[in-house]
């Protein structure tokens, strides 16, 4: 058997989220469906993280064992044209064994866009949040606000209730709040993150960006004992997207090191 990884792409807007679920149109079933078509017996493919219905890939990670070598070129376009609209792997590369795209991944990134006017393009509106009263943010607070995100900390209370676990401490290397014209971005980098936690984050600082919170108030929602009910709304998913996959060493360029965090 050789190991290969597949960075994929696609628009979460068309599938039931990444996971293999019975009977749904997901990015995993597509994706093991098409090496099966491929390969003519079932092949199980390993994401580097699991996004939620309606939330996008920029470039996720895959990882996935075949019976014979394939030249990575032929792969890939083998791999796209069984694949149905919405998703396409971008590129393909041998591995060592013991690479995983999950649990060799180094950090992760997301990005969640959004657009804060009165009126909108409508070819932006699928993969932004739209945010119609401008005059009532002011997103230079919430950049301010990031900062307190950098670092390790328990983050429960950015994570869904019923999907907080034991261990909610991870580390954010990164946290930038930018804002061109109409458009604002979070971007994070971390090492992990929980259920819903970006959309969460994006909620606490629309409360810091409309004034209802000072920007050093996101330090005690990471304060032990802090529950989820204290802080914003949950963000919609369509502005999210699994921004980047890092590795210690890339797959796309073996013996290089990949991971930055600065």
């Amino acid at each position: 058997m050789r190991r290969y990884a597949a960075e994929v792409s696609y628009d979460g807007a068309l599938f039931r989220g990444w996971q293999v679920q019975p009977g749904l149109h997901t990015i995993q079933g597509s994706l093991e469906a098409a090496l099966e078509a491929l390969n003519g017996t079932p092949v199980s493919v390993a994401g580097a993280g699991r996004t939620d219905m309606g939330v996008h890939a920029r470039a996720q990670v895959c990882t996935f064992d075949l019976p014979k070598a394939w030249e990575p070129a032929r792969l890939l376009l083998a791999i796209n044209a069984h694949l149905p609209a919405g998703v396409s792997a971008m590129r393909v590369a041998p591995v060592p064994e013991d690479f995983h795209a999950r649990f060799s991944a180094a950090s992760r990134e997301y990005v969640y866009f959004l657009w804060n006017a009165s009126t909108i393009y409508p070819m932006l509106a699928p993969y932004v949040c739209w945010v119609k009263n401008s005059s009532a943010y002011e997103w230079s607070r919430a950049a301010e606000a990031c900062r307190y995100l950098e670092g390790t900390h328990d983050f429960g209370a950015f994570c869904r209730a019923v999907d907080r676990p034991d261990d909610s401490v991870r580390t954010m290397f990164r946290v930038r709040l930018r804002q061109k014209g109409n458009l604002v971005w979070l971007r994070v980098l971390g090492n992990g993150f929980l259920t819903n936690m970006i959309r969460i984050m994006m909620g606490n600082l629309e409360l810091v960006a409309k004034g209802v919170h000072d920007p050093d108030w996101i330090k005690t929602l990471l304060e032990e004992g802090t529950s989820r009910s204290e802080g914003g709304r949950t963000f919609p998913p369509e502005g999210l997207f699994l921004w980047k996959i890092n590795y210690e060493d890339s797959p796309w360029t073996p013996n290089k090191k990949r991971y930055d965090v600065k």
